[in-house]
């Protein structure tokens, strides 16, 4: 079952972020589960497999700016959400949680001072999917997408691209329907012939993470859907509101690809 935790936290002075804190939050969320479980910890943190979670940037209020980043201003809430698309993680943040309310973000203390959980199994997710004729993604943090034999990462959200690579993440973690190898390969086809981008405003962002960095896109896409009878139609915006809970593309649990579903009447 996909389960989003958000958490408010107020810090207790000034402290400088990076301008994009991707990194801080998955680390955050890395040293809140080692606490509990070292083990689960090491399995979340495993190069070259995908991982059951993605997270958001901190969301706070800035004094003012510095080379290094901005400066968080503590009389105003940061907020920061974490998504697992198996629940089973999400319990090793509900038990950290249950013995201490204060988080460590670089020297500063932040206290937690409300968490909200969000939840919504795959099974809903499917019984809920309405057949439409077009739906808005934004692209809230810089996105790519991989671009098989290339140096060079795709930068534009192609509709096969996107929800092809949402099926396999929801085959992957699925605890209830999974689709079958001839359905991925009909839905891709299907995709290709029924799904385009009408519109769009886009952007590419660079993003530092320590010495690492990345381009990536974002801004909005609106997709058209044809052929409203068909069952792939539906699916299509599943695939859309789970993207909301898994992201899209690469760097998924370093804030990359974050996204909302806005319809279209």
């Amino acid at each position: 079952m996909p389960v989003e935790i958000t958490l408010e936290m107020y810090a207790e002075k000034p402290v400088t972020l990076p301008s994009f804190t991707g990194h801080v939050a998955r680390g955050l969320l890395l040293h809140f589960i080692r606490l509990v479980d070292p083990a689960a910890s090491g399995l979340l943190h495993e190069l070259n497999v995908s991982k059951p979670y993605s997270v958001t940037p901190l969301r706070f209020k800035s004094k003012s700016r510095t080379e290094e980043g901005y400066i968080l201003d503590p009389l105003f809430p940061c907020k920061v959400s974490f998504r697992f698309l198996k629940d089973e993680y999400s319990t090793y943040l509900l038990s950290f949680f249950q013995k201490q309310n204060t988080a460590l973000i670089f020297d500063t203390a932040f206290q937690i001072a409300s968490m909200n959980i969000n939840c919504k199994s795959y099974g809903d997710l499917e019984k809920e999917a309405q057949a439409v004729g077009a739906f808005t993604l934004g692209f809230r943090t810089p996105t790519y997408l991989a671009n098989l034999n290339s140096n060079y990462h795709w930068m534009f959200p192609d509709p096969v691209k996107v929800f092809c690579s949402l099926m396999r993440c929801w085959n992957q973690f699925s605890d209830e329907r999974r689709f079958s190898k001839e359905e991925y390969v009909a839905y891709k086809a299907w995709i290709g012939k029924n799904v385009g981008v009408s519109c769009y405003e886009l952007q590419t962002r660079m993003a530092v993470m320590r010495n690492k960095k990345a381009t990536g896109f974002t801004g909005t896409v609106t997709y058209e859907l044809g052929d409203k009878e068909n069952p792939y139609n539906k699916t299509t915006h599943m695939l859309a509101r789970y993207a909301e809970y898994a992201n899209i593309g690469g760097n998924k649990t370093a804030a990359y690809g974050q996204t909302k579903i806005m319809l279209k009447p």
